[in-house]
């Protein structure tokens, strides 16, 4: 029996985080093992929880997803997952 792949859910609005969450622990090869609100928690749980997959939303407060990418490519984590950018943005010039 392999391990399940280990993700973490990073989204400001409460509500899509939990439908996620709701999604993702109905396939038994997955586990949630956290929820960031923010980039800055959402930095911090990817450093100790060492998820295999990072769902980040793009507009967060304190540090957005592009922020917690940059800041994932400039440390010196072990183990960085695979990052998966999310956004609900529907203006093209803003995507």
């Amino acid at each position: 029996m392999s391990e399940k792949i280990k993700v973490l859910v990073s989204d400001d609005n409460q509500e899509f985080a939990k439908t996620l969450v709701n999604y993702l622990t109905k396939d038994e090869d997955l586990e949630v093992v956290g929820v960031a609100r923010d980039g800055e928690e959402a930095f911090e749980m990817i450093a100790t929880q060492k998820p295999d997959v990072a769902l980040i939303d793009i507009i967060m407060p304190h540090l957005d997803g592009l922020g917690v990418l940059e800041r994932l490519n400039s440390s010196d984590l072990e183990k960085k997952p695979m990052c998966i950018i999310l956004s609900a943005v529907g203006q093209d010039k803003i995507t």
